[in-house]
């Protein structure tokens, strides 16, 4: 494939689909067997990170016994013999989620287990650090619930426990006999229905009041829509209902319930309108009550029961006992009546604490053997080395199960509850959702989020919220992120294998998300969800999210990647491309505002698992890759889908890497942030690698070009007849190049979206080899799209700082790259001259914003607040005296801003004006240039300054660097700065709050790239530029 740029090879192969991410810093992983591979695109060779994955681990969910090994449903498990670590799935946070201000990595083996890794950036290692263990706090919240399962809980009748102590997942049963060896004894059971019961299809019970009379209707849950239910009742009566939604959270507005007074309490009265249905606690037979001790202790006068009349339950009062059954008197009756006791259950409870209903089941037992004690579940997790072990019980060992040591002290379990359990805990997918903003935040906290969700062979979704860093550092790898188990809630009855998120425009100011999820049984569903609603959730939700279209069924066809995107453009519009194990794929459109949803076009063009589909171009292209080693590219035109080739030519760069050209399957497909790029992870076929020379390359990531795909014209502009010619490129082919790169370019425009264009100043560098006017033809009509065409201060100061930000880095990578940093301003020669004054006046017009913004938040803070607020990641005074001096040397300055700065100088208590000293030999420093400083010392010393503050850089703690313009920062920039869209008319009249905040993402205030800490050659680094 001519339109090929390099690769890089790796040292294991890929084995599931999706093993490539490219993230939005510019790093690239590779799930590549028992590693994670990360690298720099711009250096693909070395330096690399790596994370190796852990052994297998399984946590302590219960023992069974030996012959349930054999049973169906554990025969998987038990002839299972690989235990070597292998990556599943890989998913990059978006930026800014890492302690270093980059991106968090999502890790899920196929053992089941889910890890978050960060960067070793200030550790000089390779191997990149664990922050936070998915499945450990999975466990723990899954226990914590007894894995969402009825808990039976026995004690003895005489036990006068309060309901806060019916949430233990233990089984104790003790009984209580008449004194006789022959005889009755009664005992009680609590069975506990979480409300994590409550799952689309099953059934319900709904409380209704019909005058006086409390019932319990019971009915079939169609589906969730946030904290409402749609039930569907059976149609019995003249009070029948159809469908209804039922509100799902605790009310108060039901008063009146009949508890016994032991456990009346404020919040007696407050439980939700549905629970779970409840097929079980109903009375044994009146004939067993006969003779039976301590009867009286468990059915009280005044006692809450509910009795089965009319197809429902209603609540009632046990009253007493008669010859023909029980005497109840029923909500909203005068009399009594006498009913059957097996009709009759004691009133359920709700535990607001536990999220639970608990039912108490009363038994009757004739000579009931004595029965061994099952060992309770210990609250402190067993020793490390015995959590790999699965404990069978023979028959011989239940007898005396009690001498168990205490690290095997687990619950007896049934082989199907194992199964369930294990499946809970069994993760196969991951991904993250697209940066979130909480609309209630304030500036004291981060207010920007991202939620994971996490998919499993139990056909649950969790999903966990994870907050931004209050602060970025590159002092230590720490990690402060608040993050908590947000929703947890069924979306499939098999495994998930693949998950996507997308964000939703919408009307309101709280964005709504989308979230697809694929199945092992190849159904598809697209789910609904408010991002405001999760975030600010306090606790687990179990219906995060509605269900917006499902289906999608393909003879039971696996699903094996999802892509989903809401094109910019059409921003009521979802595009879904699915991808199948058969190696057909499907794209689907859905239409909000219609709702409309319907297929655009299917094609089986792979002969083997489709691995990899990624949408690029805001919509427009669809690459997809399978494991007949093809990749394709699809051009979407309206309701069309149709196939077109890579560009036949691009652009020719040098290439170290020897790559062999025996691949036999992909991976995986990933397109770089410009969308110029695309990366492909590949594996060779054993036989036909050279033994010698190339045994240890098992795979690739190989890299091609896509911004000289073909167009579709009828959207665009017409071609552009006065191209430059470039040899063996046609006049369309370099206008396809040309509309691309200025697609990309007008993208990274909106600063909400990181600015990282290692993929378009790799372009334009290569095209500048071969015809420099072309480049600069290209960048001109950027230019005059921008209104910068003119190159004066007057039209600088009318341009938006991500534009001026964009302007400088093509500037210094493209035009100027032949130039070191410190001379790119100095550097006289003629032909430069236009490119270096347009640098100049830009970089200028950037501090000049930078400064009357620092001037004007001095100015709004009194003494305390300036020193308190600096706390709290506001702007602190440090750096005025600098910048002072500054406005003072610079005769181009604004004249607002040296009013502003005049009314600073009267401010002269609250500004630092200590003169600067060396750090090296504390010889005096006078202030003569923004960038750099000399001391007055006999042996000058050269120090550089900060490029927020103009103070002289610390030389004993780490600084931010960047690697565009060389210049290093110790404070980072008002966040007002480079949301700026032009220089304000009057900033001393702002009173936009945000003046005074610091941009949490550490940002460079000349080029807007992401900050980092300089690393050693050898060491991994993101190249956004």
């Amino acid at each position: 494939m001519s339109s090929r740029l390099g690769g890089a090879a790796l040292v294991a192969s890929p084995s599931y689909p999706n093993s490539v991410a490219w993230s939005d810093e510019n790093l690239i992983a590779v799930a590549s067997g028992h590693l994670v591979t990360i690298l720099n695109p711009a250096m693909p060779v070395a330096p690399r990170g790596f994370i190796t994955v852990p052994a297998k681990k399984l946590f302590p969910i219960g023992v069974i016994e030996r012959k349930d090994l054999l049973s169906d449903c554990l025969l998987p498990t038990s002839l299972s013999r690989d235990f070597r670590p292998c990556v599943r799935s890989i998913s990059w946070s978006p930026i800014g989620f890492a302690p270093n201000s980059g991106c968090l990595l999502a890790v899920c083996t196929a053992e089941g287990c889910a890890k978050l890794y960060c960067s070793p950036f200030c550790e000089f290692s390779a191997e990149w650090l664990e922050v936070m263990d998915i499945s450990d706090i999975l466990y723990d919240y899954l226990a914590n619930i007894n894995f969402m399962e009825p808990d039976i809980l026995t004690s003895e009748i005489s036990d006068d426990r309060g309901i806060q102590d019916l949430g233990h997942s233990v089984l104790r049963k003790e009984h209580k006999r008449n004194g006789r060896d022959v005889g009755s004894t009664a005992s009680t059971e609590v069975a506990t229905f979480p409300s994590s019961f409550l799952r689309e299809g099953s059934s319900v019970e709904v409380f209704k009041m019909y005058g006086s009379q409390r019932v319990w209707i019971i009915g079939v849950l169609e589906r969730f829509n946030g904290a409402r239910a749609l039930v569907r009742f059976q149609e019995t009566g003249e009070t029948a209902q159809h469908d209804e939604w039922v509100e799902m959270n605790e009310c108060n507005e039901i008063s009146g319930t009949v508890l016994p007074s032991d456990t009346m309490d404020e919040q007696a009265n407050r439980f939700p309108k549905i629970r779970p249905s409840m097929n079980v606690g109903n009375l044994p037979d009146q004939k067993l009550w006969a003779n039976c001790n301590g009867v009286g202790e468990i059915l009280k006068i005044g006692q809450a029961v509910e009795a089965w009349t009319n197809d429902r339950w209603q609540e009632g009062e046990f009253v007493g006992f008669s010859k023909g059954g029980l005497q109840v008197k029923l909500s909203g009756d005068i009399a009594f009546v006498t009913l059957d006791a097996s009709s009759v259950r004691l009133a359920p409870l709700w535990n607001g604490e536990h999220k639970s209903w608990q039912l108490t089941i009363v038994k009757i037992e004739m000579d009931y053997p004595k029965l061994p004690t099952v060992v309770d579940l210990k609250s402190d997790r067993p020793k490390e080395d015995n959590r790999h072990e699965i404990v069978c019980i023979t028959k011989s060992e239940r007898k005396t199960l009690k001498k168990i040591p205490e690290e095997h002290s687990l619950s007896l379990v049934t082989a199907n509850k194992y199964t369930s359990r294990s499946a809970m805990l069994s993760l196969l997918v991951v991904s993250w959702s697209p940066v979130l903003f909480l609309s209630s935040g304030n500036g004291n906290s981060s207010n920007c989020y991202s939620l994971l969700a996490v998919g499993g062979k139990s056909g649950q979704v969790s999903v966990w919220k994870i907050c931004e860093p209050e602060c970025h550092t590159i002092e230590n790898a720490r990690f402060s992120s608040k993050s908590m188990l947000v929703g947890l809630f069924r979306a499939h009855d098999a495994w998930i294998t693949t998950i996507s998120w997308a964000l939703l425009a919408s009307d309101t100011s709280v964005p709504q998300l989308l979230l697809g999820t694929g199945c092992s049984d190849g159904s598809v569903k697209i789910w609904l969800g408010c991002s405001d609603g999760l975030l600010s959730s306090p606790e687990v939700n179990l219906a995060p999210f509605a269900l917006l279209k499902e289906g999608i069924l393909v003879d039971c066809v696996p699903v094996s990647v999802l892509s989903l995107i809401v094109p910019a453009q059409f921003p009521h519009k979802v595009l879904l491309a699915i991808g199948r194990g058969s190696g057909s794929f499907e794209v689907w459109l859905y239409d909000i505002k219609n709702s409309n949803f319907h297929k655009v076009d299917s094609n089986d063009v792979h002969d083997l698992v489709v691995t990899g589909l990624a949408w690029a171009f805001d919509g427009r292209y669809l690459y997809s890759c399978s494991q007949d080693n093809c990749l394709r590219c699809w051009l979407l035109n309206g309701d069309s889908l149709s196939e077109v080739p890579f560009p036949s030519t691009a652009p020719c760069l040098k290439s170290s890497t020897d790559i062999p050209n025996v691949s036999d399957s992909c991976f995986g497909v990933a397109v770089s942030p410009g969308n110029l790029v695309l990366a492909v992870a590949r594996s060779f076929d054993a036989e036909l690698l050279n033994p010698m020379y190339q045994a240890r390359k098992k795979a690739a990531v190989e890299f091609y070009w896509t911004g000289g795909q073909q167009l579709d014209i009828s959207l665009h502009r017409q071609l552009d007849t006065d191209i430059q010619s470039i040899p063996g490129f046609s006049e369309k082919e370099l206008s396809y190049w040309e509309s691309n790169i200025l697609w990309s370019l007008n993208q990274f425009e909106c600063p909400n979206k990181c600015l990282v264009v290692w993929d378009i100043i790799l372009t334009l560098s290569a095209f500048r080899q071969s015809n420099s006017t072309y480049v600069e033809q290209i960048l001109n009509k950027w230019l005059l799209g921008s209104h910068m065409g003119f190159y004066t201060k007057k039209n600088l100061s009318k341009i938006s700082s991500r534009k001026l930000h964009l302007l400088n880095i093509l500037c210094r990578r493209v035009v100027l790259s032949e130039l070191k940093s410190d001379n790119v301003i100095c550097e006289k020669e003629e032909k430069w001259t236009l490119w270096r004054e347009l640098l100049r006046s830009s970089e200028e017009e950037l501090r000049i914003r930078l400064v009357g913004l620092c001037f004007t938040a001095v100015n709004r803070l009194s003494y305390d607040s300036i020193e308190k607020s600096a706390q709290h990641g506001y702007f602190d005074s440090m750096g005025l005296a600098q910048m002072e001096q500054w406005v003072a040397l610079n005769n181009g300055a604004e004249d607002q801003l040296k009013l502003l700065a005049s009314e600073v100088r009267k401010l002269d208590m609250r500004v630092d004006y200590e003169e600067e000293r060396c750090s090296y030999c504390s010889a005096s420093v006078q202030f003569e240039s923004p960038e750099v400083a000399f001391c007055k010392a006999i042996q000058s010393h050269k120090l550089s300054r900060c490029a927020v503050s103009m103070k002289i850089c610390p030389t004993t703690t780490p600084l931010w660097f960047c690697i565009c313009c060389e210049r290093w920062v110790s404070k980072l920039a008002p966040k007002t700065l480079f949301e700026l869209h032009g220089y304000p008319s009057d900033l001393k009249s702002s009173t936009e709050s945000s003046i005074l905040e610091v941009s949490r993402k550490a940002l460079c205030p000349f080029c807007g790239i992401l900050l980092q800490r300089l690393q050693p050659d050898f060491l991994l680094s993101a190249s956004p530029v």
